[in-house]
């Protein structure tokens, strides 16, 4: 785990306010966030550049990014079947759970990931992209009992 990662998930951990930092253009970004509830990542588009996208996702599974952050992928992100519309052959929708947003703003804004993994995908575009944060829902009522509780354990 790099310092700069240990200092972000030791900050997202305490706060709900994070010390503003600069996106690669300057502009500052807003680092509020909540540290408390679990959150979706969802990255859906279209893939441009199939071998690119693939070393970057290597890239990314190598670092110790996703681990450091208590992300870990929900889905692959392939269909497994089509139940309407007609998406293109290169749409993709991975979802990635985090534990709480500042996680996933941690890991997104990590300069690791920001300066060597996601130029990767970058310059040209190995895919046009759209990446949100959904709160979780939680657990209806009808499903207690019938499946875990998917809540992380405290380290």
């Amino acid at each position: 785990m790099n310092a700069l990662t240990k200092a972000a998930l030791g900050l997202c951990c305490t706060a709900l306010v994070i010390n503003p930092a600069l996106a690669t253009d300057g502009t500052e970004i807003d680092m509020t966030c909540d540290s408390e509830k679990p959150v979706i990542m969802l990255v859906a588009g279209r893939t441009l550049d199939a071998e690119r996208m693939r070393d970057y996702a290597i890239a990314l599974g190598s670092s110790d990014l996703y681990p450091n952050a208590r992300g870990y992928y929900l889905n692959i992100p392939r269909p497994v079947r089509v139940l309407e519309g007609e998406p293109d052959a290169d749409d993709v929708a991975l979802m990635v759970r985090f534990p709480s947003e500042c996680s996933a703003v941690n890991f997104w804004y990590d300069e690791f990931y920001q300066t060597e993994i996601k130029p990767m995908r970058l310059n040209p575009s190995a895919g046009d992209y759209v990446v949100t944060l959904y709160n979780e829902a939680d657990l209806p009522p009808y499903m207690a009992g019938k499946v875990g509780d998917n809540a992380y354990a405290s380290e």
